[in-house]
């Protein structure tokens, strides 16, 4: 008799569940490192931006490249908040999908230990039977003696 999980399809669900649960964890943890990647790109413009126009208004410049240099800095400054923004949402995310993947599991593992202590009793069952046998036809060719 081969051994039969009961609960085989249910443990097929959850590691099925498992799975997808981290690919949505790196899905989101992919976003977040590109919007990281965002982030920094935008706070090294930003710095340029502003180094530049500094070095502008010590040689003196016209007030309208002057006033176009604000207004960049101005839409850097922007971008940069909405990237921060963004990057705390995804962070949240990726906390969430953490859990998620994590309750996942735990799940898949409880069902795994059930199943191998249960492959357990049946490989220790299977043993006793193959001894019991081993004994019938010991006992056997004894008694024909």
């Amino acid at each position: 008799m081969a051994f039969r999980f009961a609960l085989a399809a249910v443990l097929k669900y959850r590691q099925n569940l498992e799975r997808s649960e981290y690919l949505a964890l790196g899905r989101v943890q992919q976003e977040l490192i590109h919007a990281e990647t965002q982030l920094l790109e935008c706070e090294l413009l930003y710095t340029a931006a502003t180094r530049e126009r500094e070095a502008e208004v010590a040689r003196g410049v016209v007030s309208a490249h002057l006033q176009t240099a604000y207004e960049k800095e101005l839409a850097l400054e922007k971008h940069r908040d909405a990237l921060r923004v963004r990057q705390h949402e995804l962070q949240l995310k990726r906390q969430k999908c953490l859990l998620a993947y994590e309750q996942a599991r735990q799940k898949r593992e409880v069902l795994e230990d059930l199943r191998n202590r249960q492959w357990g009793v049946y490989r220790q069952e299977q043993a006793r039977r193959e001894q019991d046998r081993i004994d019938d036809i010991y006992l056997a060719r004894r008694r024909r003696r």
